[in-house]
């Protein structure tokens, strides 16, 4: 009765054993796919048939010169001398190349002189040469400093108008005197003549101004506080108040012919004064 019984117990006994066994096989298939793919991650080999990090640059590269070639018969180029010679140049550049760094390097050389020879055709140039091409580089270079000359002068020009820098150039002192002995307020310079004389100027063409000292900008004030007269929030001094100005004397002076007459008729006196060189100082940020 006993031997049944031992012989199920040897029977799954077996069936353990070949379960672990199978186990530890599958475990180590998964060690190998794992150290597999850690090493191919790590470019320690390659599967047969992959590209390397070379050869997937240099096809790269040969796309970029497949795209000049369309160019070039799109631009009906592809049969001049020049043109044809530089992409050659550029194909044995890229094949020659061991290394990315080396099809990069062909890249940056060959293939701007294959857009230079292509441009050159499009030019309807009929030659083509390395001292052509530094001479086209030194009229570019050229060019861009006078670029870069005009863009700096128009950059000085506008921040001596904007009041950013100190701006020199024939212009107009103005002097406006209360009445003597004046008390009442049309006998006395306000902020509103100020800003009338301000506004009269600029009309006029003034490139700026300043109003005792304090240079006017776009965000400058004029106010009276009691008998204090404060621009950009400074008191200056008054009687006179002294306003000078930049721009063509004449013009300026005929701008403020009738307020001069105003200020007469009133009392007051505008003198208007007109110089061959005013420094107007620039904007001091309080």
């Amino acid at each position: 009765m006993a031997l049944p019984a031992l012989s199920r117990w040897r029977s799954q006994g077996d069936s353990r054993e070949r379960l672990l066994r199978l186990l530890f096989v599958f475990a180590a298939i998964l060690l190998v796919l794992d150290s597999v793919a850690l090493a191919r991650r790590m470019s320690m080999f390659r599967f047969p048939g992959e590209m390397d990090d070379a050869e997937m640059v240099r096809r790269g590269g040969y796309a970029v010169a497949a795209h000049l070639r369309a160019l070039a018969r799109k631009a009906g180029a592809q049969d001049v001398p020049y043109v044809q010679d530089a992409l050659s140049r550029l194909d044995a550049a890229i094949g020659l190349a061991a290394s990315p760094a080396e099809v990069a390097r062909a890249l940056c050389v060959e293939a701007r002189d294959a857009e230079e020879a292509l441009r050159f055709a499009r030019a309807g140039l009929t030659s083509w040469s390395r001292d052509e091409q530094e001479r086209q580089a030194r009229q570019e270079i050229q060019r861009l400093q006078e670029e870069i000359r005009v863009m700096r002068d128009d950059l000085a020009r506008l921040r001596e108008e904007a009041g950013a820098a100190e701006l020199t150039g024939p212009g107009v002192t103005i002097r406006a005197y209360d009445a003597e002995d004046g008390y009442r307020t049309r006998e006395i310079v306000h902020e509103r003549d100020i800003k009338e004389i301000l506004n009269l100027l600029f009309y006029a063409g003034a490139r700026g101004a300043e109003v005792g000292g304090q240079r006017i900008v776009a965000q400058s004030s004029v106010r009276c506080a009691g008998p204090v007269i404060l621009v950009n929030q400074q008191p200056i001094s008054v009687n006179p108040v002294v306003i000078e100005a930049v721009g063509d004397p004449p013009a300026l002076s005929r701008a403020l012919a009738e307020v001069g007459t105003r200020f007469t008729r009133d009392g007051k006196r505008l003198e208007v004064k007109e110089d061959a060189a005013v420094t107007l100082a620039a904007y001091k940020r309080r």
